[in-house]
Parts: structure tokens; sequence; C-alpha cells
């Protein structure tokens, strides 16, 4: 669902094609277009190509406001592609990939009358983030560092080491070393992410340490780790329309990466 943030839906590629780079570039700092609109026979669209390559996101983008008018068909697309490679989300780096073919695409209004647009239905689809293990590693030691430095705490070495546990399962676990003043701790983070078969993640993170300055950098990451731990998220809640997810599983090696399959019927066999 991507709100337009004008209350006349476009009637052409071009008007297609600016109303959606508009939109986006509320959402990021990037220079030059995002979208890219290939069309023959408009509404029939040959192509929405949307590039993010290298854009920093410091916060997700806001959840548009509830529908207030039924919506219905607008364009059918060939494609519908979005890169997003070399991102940043919060200071962790990572890449995002996805592709939709068969693509149906709804106009809606939110509750300020503003038009929105929705993919309704997709023949078949595929997602991939991925993160390499060592830029994960920098982006935890940036975090902990901070957090750790509110309390006089310096954190010294971390280490992240991460591993498979199933195609929908993974287990990490954080070696830190820290210092105050003369006195050094060895900090160790464990953490497990878990989809079931309703695509439902769960995640569990536990931090433990012998001392007092072990105890207090504890203390000082448990706003971040109590944000997260014993939290689930839902695949689902992310799709709207008669989009399914078909698929996820994850993959460890020196690079994270999650693939999730998606459509609107079951693939046929």
């Amino acid at each position: 669902m991507i709100p337009l943030f004008r209350k006349d839906f476009p009637s052409s590629k071009d008007e297609l094609a600016q109303a959606l780079d508009e939109a986006l570039h509320r959402l990021v700092h990037k220079e030059g277009s995002i979208v890219e609109v290939r069309s023959r026979v408009f509404p029939y669209l040959d192509e929405i190509a949307i590039n993010f390559d290298g854009t920093r996101f410091d916060s997700l983008p806001p959840a548009p406001s509830a529908a207030a008018e039924q919506i219905k068909p607008a364009f059918e697309a060939a494609v519908v592609t979005l890169s997003a490679q070399k991102i940043s989300i919060h200071g962790v780096p990572l890449d995002l990939r996805m592709e939709a073919r068969d693509v149906v695409l709804h106009n809606g209004t939110d509750a300020n009358g503003e038009a929105m647009l929705l993919m309704q239905k997709v023949r078949d689809g595929q997602v991939t983030v991925s993160v390499k293990q060592l830029e994960l590693e920098k982006a935890i030691a940036q975090i902990g560092a901070r957090e750790m430095g509110r309390h006089g705490i310096t954190l010294e070495e971390v280490h992240l080491a991460m591993r498979a546990r199933g195609p929908r399962s993974l287990a990490a676990d954080v070696h830190v070393q820290a210092r105050k003043f003369l006195l050094r701790a060895k900090i160790g983070i464990s953490g497990q992410i878990d989809i079931d078969e309703s695509f439902v993640a769960k995640i569990f993170l536990k931090c433990k340490s012998d001392g007092a300055i072990g105890s207090l950098a504890c203390s000082a990451l448990d706003p971040i780790l109590g944000r997260l731990n014993n939290k689930s998220f839902s695949f689902a809640s992310v799709l709207l329309g008669e989009i399914q997810f078909r698929d996820v599983r994850l993959a460890v090696a020196d690079t994270v990466e999650l693939t999730a399959d998606f459509g609107s019927a079951p693939r046929a066999t």
C-alpha cells in the first residue's frame, strides 16, 4: 500500500510515475528518480521499477490511514520490481530485492480522501533480504558502544556467530568484551529466531555475564533486548488483498538471507 498524498488518482503513465516518485521520495533522501514506469498500452503496464539502492532509512514508513472507500481495479503490471541494495535501516546495512509478476493494482482513498495504490493480486513473487555477518557485527558493535557508553562502559571487542538450525530457524551468539576503568568483563548474548508454519516469527534473546561490570553492561542493553525478546511478528501482516505467503526460508553462510515466496493462488504443480 502506497499513499500518494494527492486527491486525484493518476490517469496516465507519466502521472503514475510522478505520483509514485514523489510519494517514495518522502521516505528517503535520494538524488534523482526512484520510480520508472514502462507502458505501451496504458493502463496495462509492462513494468514498475522502484530503486532504493544506496539509501538510508532512519525510520520505518508511517502506516497509511484506514481506507475510507471501497477499492477498485486501477492498473495491471506484467512485473513490479524493487531494488534496495546497500541500504541502511536504523544503522543496519542490508540488501533487499523483490519481483512480482502479473500484478493487479487497485486504487482507494484514505480517511483524508487522498489516493492510495494497493497491490491486490500477484500471480507469483519473491522477496529476499540479506545482510553480511561482518556488516551485522559492525552494526551491533556501534549500537552496543552507544548504549554502554551512556553508563561509562567501553566496548572493546564484538564477535558474532550465526548458524542455521533448520530452513526456518537460526541461532546467533554475540561475544562482547567490555571495560570500565581497569575492570573488564566478558558478555554473552544469545539469540534465536523461529518461523512457524503460519509464517509467524518469534525472537528470543538473553544476555549473560559475571561480575558487576558485566551485569551493568547487560542492564545497559536491556532497553534494546527487551523490545525484541519474546516478541512475535506475522509475515502475513505486511500483505494486503488476496496475496498470501507460500514459503519463507532462512539461509546462513557469510551472508544471512531470508527469502519469501508469495502469490494470490496456490502455485500450479
